[in-house]
């Protein structure tokens, strides 16, 4: 039975007092990987590694985040790389690289041995259609972002709907569109109403969707919202976090075990 993250935010199974959604794969990678490459092609070998990080950290709901998969695989993929640049047309690239069904299902096993194996809830994270459009569009031969408007957003909304559909049976406790920038030239802001194609998707399959900027979350159409605990708690530089529904929050690589459990045991 899928455990929602409206449920788990009211009830944290950890019985802190504020559930806790968890990005551990950088720390994860580093800790317990020792900086040794992730088994991206391995969907055991991966769920076991994220199953290490969820005994010792014991979040509410965990974070699968998908853009480090592909990352990983389109690195891997000069052939997938020279179709993605084939045309020049704004989100080509894009809609090239989701519509590779051989690199789609690779994700969707990851995904699905990753929900059977895993223990507690897991949130579904990707790039909002504005990030992974602003990730892709060098491909287009393009190097300014300014020029990615709402629209650009909303057409690229279409190809992440209808990928999403191939992860709609598994049981995610939400999908999280990664909305947080790490370009300079980041384009413009665009909101739920942009993405249409994708809330439509995600109500028609009972998915909560959700948008994650630096701030925090927010879910479509709910009151519940999460704050963003920031990283430098974790190396134990922050001891405040706001108000909240629930925290979100991003373990850095460098931060030191021991330090990390004493942060956390000041959540419980």
């Amino acid at each position: 039975m899928t455990t929602s993250i409206l449920s788990a935010v009211a009830a944290p199974q950890s019985g802190r007092p504020t559930a806790l959604l968890l990005d551990h794969h950088e720390y994860a990678h580093s800790v317990f990987l020792r900086n040794r490459p992730v088994p991206w092609d391995d969907p055991v070998a991966y769920a076991r590694f994220f199953n290490q990080a969820q005994g010792l950290l014991n979040p509410d709901l965990a974070i699968l985040d998908l853009s480090h998969f592909y990352a990983h695989h389109l690195d891997q993929n000069p052939a997938l790389q020279g179709a993605m640049s084939e045309k020049k047309r704004t989100g080509f690239a894009l809609r090239t690289m989701l519509a590779n069904k051989a690199l789609s299902g690779k994700a969707v096993d990851l995904a699905q041995t990753l929900t059977a194996m895993v223990s507690g809830p897991v949130v579904l994270q990707i790039p909002s259609p504005m990030q992974w459009l602003q990730a892709t569009h060098s491909y287009s031969g393009a190097s300014d972002l300014d020029g990615l408007d709402a629209d650009d957003a909303e057409n690229s909304s279409m190809y992440v709907a209808d990928w999403l559909r191939g992860f709609a049976a598994l049981p995610f406790a939400a999908v999280l569109l990664d909305d947080r920038s790490a370009a300079v030239g980041s384009p413009t802001t665009v909101g739920f109403d942009a993405y249409t194609p994708i809330t439509n998707v995600t109500a028609h399959y009972r998915l909560v969707v959700g948008m994650r900027d630096a701030h925090g979350v927010d879910l479509h159409q709910e009151a519940v919202h999460g704050s963003d605990l920031p990283e430098e708690y974790w190396l134990g530089t922050a001891d405040t976090w706001p108000a909240a529904d629930f925290h979100i929050s991003r373990i850095p690589a460098t931060a030191v075990p021991e330090t990390v459990l004493d942060q956390l045991g000041q959540l419980s």
